[in-house]
């Protein structure tokens, strides 16, 4: 099944919030695809979230977007192998809680 991915994976894939709120915009074309980034209401598209992410591992943001998100510490999501975190992500079970993906709606967040 393989080995936990461990903290210092953990806090790498944390990590790259930094090049993710580097691309926080305040306004989106209308019903563009956006992803949050947290519970201060932070946005980046769809598109800049893709092409951060496209320079790692594709289950990544899938770890990033388990960790404290809700329902899951950081800490709990480093004790799980990939197949396990890949697992839980696409899990009707995990309903996130402060980021996750939308649209800019209507208006596109103006």
């Amino acid at each position: 099944m393989g080995e936990p991915i461990g903290k210092r994976v953990m806090d790498t894939i944390i990590d790259v919030t930094v090049e993710l709120k580097a691309r926080i915009r305040p306004s989106f074309e209308p019903y563009e695809g956006v992803y949050r980034l947290n519970d201060f209401a932070e946005y980046v598209s769809e598109g800049d979230w893709d092409e951060v992410w496209s320079r790692y591992p594709g289950w990544w943001p899938k770890a990033w977007m388990l960790a404290d998100n809700g329902q899951f510490t950081s800490e709990q999501i480093s004790r799980l192998t990939v197949e396990q975190i890949e697992q839980l992500f696409d899990s009707p079970a995990f309903e996130p809680e402060y980021a996750y993906y939308t649209d800019a709606g209507e208006d596109g967040m103006r």
